[in-house]
């Protein structure tokens, strides 16, 4: 649709200024949609029109208001679909609840008799999501489509989502079924009683959630999956059908190796025993852990290994995935290689070359143009580059003294030779931070993420470590995924794997691990990673521990304190220089052997380490203050906090207004400021 202003006045058609968009926006009718819509003529997109209140059965304690961003953040997630957005959302201020555009005009009822025995919340029935509810069923465990119930209480009082598909939620809550020989009925479970916590059923292995049919006396749990098994199944990956045992027995699955003794289908002729989940398994995937391909086989000719994901030993008599590669003996659990958190849940064509992945070639990187190299002997060395994340010209420098307070503008770490930096204003970026591919394969997310560099007014969080960060870090751009991924360069640059000199044994990265850290002794969240020993000794490092640097200086001491992990020093000495504080014995902290100076890793570093020094945060971040802060650094003049009146030493934030002009700790800045 071409129109000028001109053409639409003489038509007679509206013009609208929109609080959410700096240009006119003109009434129309178009074509594709029946309900009145917006066209900006500044960037030409289509604008539904939405009412700025809406009462909705999502959240039905507040009104939410419409917004043409979120309030708190750049980029936001949907508290329903879960997805990640940066456009229009309805907000309730609150309690920090978002719902998209899509989501919230989601048309649903309320379901009727739902039984409470299975859950405590009323349920809304939707008959069309548009597949905005990229989740899986709480019943079955398998990916939402078609008509769905879903409950709107529990994500905002128990962070957890309840959603069924229709036919999930119909099913009787007693049946009859011929595993149980007694014949006792069946009783429907919103979740399997408790099980050992050294458990190696078929359920503990896979970690099911989801509903369970369930005799107490015959201790008989049957998957609401398993209630739907046809009586044969034919995949691609067998040449034989298989056949559904309808009695109930113990055995060994063939393809994974873990016990089972429901479900579980026979080749006759190939005399195999799986679950039947195991029948269709991928012959090929690629997971994050592994750089090849690897591939399923139910009996390799070689002695028991230890799987490369939980360093437990796999059976080989039993299925497993393995890499066929030359010279390559990496083995994995069925269980641990189709994870979701290591595997995207796509198969790999038997023809697939991964020689043609030049999507993933991280060859390729942000350097936009050599301008300048230089030979050493047969060494050539790039010593003026192009960037895309800067303006001018970068210039190598190969060694030579630095200033402390220096800032790599890729991983915010102070400066360290060799750097590149721009002559014309103070930006430096490491070498390594420069040749930073720009699409990374990495263990702690299974899609391909992609190097941005943040926006300094904003302050994104590190979705390994949880550290506030600016400069560069690398995001999943995939539209389906349900976990917004961010993760800094500090983060990046770990592996699976990690030597520790506060560990004798190697380290290995866990998904959704829940454990206190033997660093700081807190315990994190369920859904978090942290590396744990892999000879499976009583010790767990979590993201921001294991990233913490070795060494760090002090103003009063000119060595440099070096991360410590004990201390049997007299208690008396138990406190920090800096702050003067009472420190843990138990924690980590930075000491001088030949100062005899201590401080606590916190104080070492601050409370704003790896964001931009000298950049300003948006104000609408720090409630009702109308100015924006500046974050500064504070050595030796440092002022005391207006909030709790504690000095501001090291990193602070600074309002530099005339009628301001105070300081404040980041910990302080969200409460209320007393004048």
């Amino acid at each position: 649709m071409d129109l000028t202003v001109s053409e639409s006045k003489k038509r007679g058609e509206t013009e609208l200024q929109h609080f959410s968009h700096h240009h006119p926006l003109l009434f129309i009718q178009h074509q594709s949609v029946t309900d009145k819509a917006a066209l900006c003529f500044g960037c030409e997109e289509l604008i539904l029109e939405l009412t700025p209140h809406l009462k909705h059965p999502f959240h039905p304690q507040h009104l939410l208001t419409l917004l043409p961003k979120s309030a708190y953040h750049c980029t936001w997630k949907c508290d329903f679909c879960q997805r990640s957005s940066s456009g229009f959302v309805y907000h309730c201020g609150p309690c920090n609840f978002n719902l998209h555009i899509n989501c919230a005009l989601l048309q649903s009822s309320i379901a009727p008799n739902f039984p409470t025995s299975l859950h405590q919340h009323p349920l809304f029935f939707s008959q069309d999501h548009n597949d905005e509810v990229n989740r899986d069923c709480s019943g079955c465990m398998k990916p939402l489509f078609g008509p769905i119930y879903y409950c709107s209480d529990c994500y905002p009082s128990d962070k957890c989502f309840f959603i069924l598909h229709k036919q999930c939620a119909e099913v009787p809550l007693e049946i009859n079924h011929p595993y149980d020989r007694r014949k006792h009925p069946l009783t429907l479970l919103p979740k399997r009683p408790t099980h050992l916590h050294n458990c190696s059923c078929y359920l503990c292995k896979i970690k099911w959630e989801g509903f369970v049919y369930s005799c107490s006396f015959c201790k008989i749990e049957l998957p609401l999956d398993d209630f739907f098994s046809p009586q044969t199944i034919t995949t691609a990956n067998h040449e034989h059908s298989w056949t559904l045992l309808s009695r109930q027995r113990s055995f060994v699955c063939d393809f994974c190796g873990t016990t089972g003794d429901c479900s579980h289908y026979i080749c006759a002729i190939c005399d195999l025993l799986v679950h039947k989940n195991c029948i269709s398994l991928p012959r090929n995937i690629l997971i994050t852990r592994h750089h090849h391909v690897i591939s399923h086989s139910y009996s390799l000719q070689q002695q028991d290994e230890l799987c490369r994901i939980c360093y437990e030993e796999v059976d080989t008599r039993y299925g497993s995935y393995h890499c066929s590669a030359s010279g390559c003996n990496y083995i994995a659990h069925v269980h641990c290689a189709t994870n979701k958190a290591v595997w995207d849940g796509k198969s790999i064509p038997e023809d697939y070359d991964e020689r043609s992945m030049e999507a993933l070639d991280e060859s390729i990187n942000s350097i936009t143009d050599v301008v300048e190299e230089m030979s050493f002997g047969e060494i050539t060395v790039t010593v003026e580059i192009k960037h895309a994340y800067h303006d001018h010209n970068l210039r190598l420098t190969f060694s030579g003294e630095m200033n402390d307070d220096g800032q790599c503008d890729g991983c915010m770490r102070t400066v360290s030779t060799p750097f590149y930096s721009c002559e014309q204003c103070k930006f430096f970026l490491h070498k390594e931070c420069a040749e930073l591919p720009r699409n990374k394969r990495h263990p702690f997310h299974k899609h391909l993420l992609t190097l941005i560099k943040s926006n300094t007014k904003f302050y994104p969080l590190c979705s390994a470590c949880g550290r506030l960060h600016h400069g560069f870090s690398y995001k999943c751009n995939d539209g389906d995924c349900r976990q917004f991924f961010e993760c800094d360069i500090r983060c990046i640059l770990l592996s699976d794997t990690l030597e520790h000199p506060s560990h004798e044994h190697s380290l290995f990265i866990v998904h959704n691990f829940s454990a206190n850290c033997n660093a700081c002794r807190r315990k994190s969240d369920p859904w978090n990673m942290a590396y744990r020993c892999t000879k499976r000794c009583d010790f767990t490092l979590d993201l921001e521990c294991a990233t913490l640097p070795l060494t760090a200086r002090y103003k009063h001491d000119r060595h440099p304190l070096t991360l410590t992990c004990s201390d049997d020093s007299d208690p008396s000495q138990y406190y920090c220089d800096l702050c003067e504080h009472e420190r843990d014995p138990n924690d980590w902290f930075y000491y001088c052997a030949e100062c005899d100076n201590t401080l606590h890793s916190g104080c070492a570093f601050g409370d704003l380490p790896f964001l931009k020094i000298g950049s300003n945060l948006d104000k609408s971040f720090f409630g009702k203050h109308p100015h924006p802060f500046t974050i500064v650094k504070t050595i030796w003049d440092c002022p005391p906090c207006k909030i709790c009146g504690e000095v501001c030493n090291g990193q602070a934030l600074q309002c530099k207004e005339s009628e301001c002009n105070f300081s404040v700790h980041w910990k302080c800045s969200f409460k209320p400021l007393r004048f």
